[in-house]
């Protein structure tokens, strides 16, 4: 009986596996990146090793993609749909809201499409942070009064297209919003098979929140309407958004090409575009300035150098093994999708300050993974801590500087 029943699984697993793989809506494509760089210089292992290395509320904090960090407290949303409040001094969870009344929200794809995934999250006034949630649209929070309220609906069409999977943003002032639409074929519980498509799908989005003209059209909007338009289009993946310090221009990651971009939206280059910083050591998520404005940090989710290239690297000329994966994704266990994905990365963690202009100036190596593996976000307390933000540990990383 139980040879008959495994016997059965399998028949069903590989059934699914050839009728998805004969569909021709997941396409992987064929591209190239160029030979991860080499760990010399600002990059070398040895001198950037992480010191001083802490796990924050190990097992209470599931997967805190993006951080705030502030003189008494950490803010920070969680895989479960949490945002919470902390206090550094005594290390607990001081506020909690959900951007939803749902309840049963545990992280897992079964619950996700009702109690969201918050990912980007910054502070926008004195009283409220917004967080950009991949299943719900971007709301703000008021952790005080641990209430929520959307202000850019999901369910939006932004030039005929739905906003499918919102990731990050950044506010260019307080009226004016750049957020990333990372795939506009997929939603987020199948980001992997984004990534593996390889389809430049991803784009930014603005959106203006006031009465008033534009910096970067002639249109007129009310609160009551959130009108928006693609700014940025043709991005594999598109991740972290980051207004530069110049004022000027906006930085924007292209996970799945290990890249980093630049619009310019007001000055003498106004409308330009340009590649920011290129073969990056490692697949870049948020990117954030640091406390002084004179540098940038850029979290690398998954390591990819010259010793150890990547399974992205290795299998993207051949699309037909990232079809096979892709397709086996869609029809395995959630665990072992996690698992699967997990055997893809290095254990190697990477972290690199840039300069204003791109050049990577400093890296912070973790080889063993114990705290930097599958970082989302770097956030500079302004003092001798950085705090690691992650998608998937249940821990906030932290480091000291150097």
């Amino acid at each position: 009986m139980v040879v008959g029943s495994v016997l059965l699984s399998l028949s069903v697993t590989f059934l699914a596996l050839a009728i998805l793989l004969s569909s021709n809506e997941f396409s992987p494509k064929e591209y190239s990146l160029p030979p991860p760089p080499e760990l010399t210089g600002p990059l070398a292992v040895k001198g950037n090793e992480i010191k001083g290395e802490v796990r924050l509320l190990e097992g209470q904090v599931p997967g805190p993609e993006s951080i705030v960090v502030e003189k008494d407290a950490l803010y920070t949303c969680l895989g479960d749909g949490r945002c919470v409040k902390i206090s550094i001094k005594d290390n607990k969870i001081l506020k909690t809201v959900r951007l939803t009344s749902h309840t049963g929200c545990n992280g897992k794809l079964s619950t996700i499409g009702y109690c969201g995934r918050p990912l980007g999250l910054r502070r926008y006034n004195q009283n409220l942070f917004t967080v950009a949630d991949a299943i719900l649209g971007i709301y703000n929070v008021n952790f005080e009064k641990e209430t929520s309220e959307v202000i850019i609906s999901s369910e939006m069409k932004v030039d005929g297209t739905k906003i499918t999977f919102p990731d990050d943003f950044d506010y260019l002032d307080n009226d004016t919003i750049v957020f990333s639409d990372a795939s506009t074929r997929y939603p987020f519980q199948l980001f992997i098979v984004s990534f593996l498509e390889h389809q430049s799908d991803g784009r930014w989005v603005i959106n203006i929140l006031a009465f008033y003209i534009s910096i970067f059209s002639v249109i007129q909007c009310k609160l009551s309407t959130h009108e928006c338009h693609t700014l940025y289009d043709g991005l594999n993946f598109a991740n972290g958004v980051q207004v530069h310090p110049d004022k000027q221009s906006i930085l924007v990651s292209e996970s799945a090409g290990a890249r980093i971009h630049r619009y310019y939206f007001t000055g003498p280059k106004k409308g330009r575009r340009e590649i920011f910083a290129e073969n990056l050591p490692g697949f870049p998520d948020n990117v954030r300035t640091s406390k002084n404005g004179k540098s940038i940090y850029v979290a690398l989710f998954a390591y990819r150098g010259n010793d150890q290239p990547s399974f992205f690297d290795q299998t993207a000329r051949h699309p037909w093994i990232r079809k096979i994966v892709g397709t086996m994704v869609q029809i395995l266990p959630e665990p072992l999708v996690h698992r699967a994905f997990s055997m893809t990365t290095a254990a190697h963690g990477v972290v690199v300050e840039l300069d204003l202009t791109g050049k990577i100036i400093k890296s912070y190596h973790d080889t063993e993974g114990k705290v930097i593996q599958s970082i989302s976000e770097v956030q500079d307390d302004g003092d001798k801590y950085l705090y690691l933000g992650s998608f998937s540990n249940k821990y906030i990383g932290r480091i000291m500087k150097y």
